[in-house]
């Protein structure tokens, strides 16, 4: 595969771009590609075994409440344990004792070009309130780690990345 042209149609918050790609038969395709920051997410554990979760409007969704893990977007040139921890601080207040990267993958590489980093912290405080973005109108919560994974099973719970790290987290605690 070659890339011959890419051409930027348009920028915000995604940017969205148009190739044309030169494939291994010579054949000539064209492609639109989004490119949004790279994203982290935590399943943050306290010690009485409850996850910390976030309820948010999403308007891609249409819902005024959308139960989730703690994310974020990753900044140009930060490391994505330091965006993960700040991003946890910031939506729940929490520090936690250790950190794990469980997983990490793309969600659509068809036509997205961004990494998502999932990870474990165990021992989660919560030491401070929360500090948000002005566009940021976000709920703080804990569910028993139990309960998470029945949201899961019933379908609750529909954000990917959300259903991702808990289904890692529960095939790693199954091993």
């Amino acid at each position: 595969m070659e890339i011959l042209r890419k051409k930027n149609v348009y920028n915000g918050f995604l940017k969205l771009n148009e190739f044309d790609v030169k494939l291994n038969n010579n054949e000539i395709i064209n492609r639109e590609v989004i490119e949004k920051k790279d994203t982290v997410a935590v399943v943050a554990i306290n010690e009485q075994n409850e996850v910390y979760f976030v309820k948010q409007p999403r308007v891609a969704i249409n819902k005024d409440e959308s139960i989730e893990l703690p994310a974020g977007l990753v900044e140009p040139d930060e490391n994505p344990e330091v965006a993960a921890r700040r991003e946890l601080e910031e939506e729940t207040g929490c520090i936690c004792d250790t950190f794990e990267l469980i997983q990490k993958f793309v969600a659509d590489p068809g036509c997205c070009n961004n990494v998502s980093y999932l990870y474990l912290a165990k021992g989660a405080k919560q030491v401070k309130e929360l500090h948000l973005d002005s566009d940021e109108f976000l709920e703080c919560f804990t569910i028993p780690l139990e309960k998470a994974f029945e949201m899961v099973d019933n379908g609750e719970l529909i954000d990917a990345v959300s259903l991702i790290s808990l289904l890692r987290l529960k095939n790693i605690l199954r091993n």
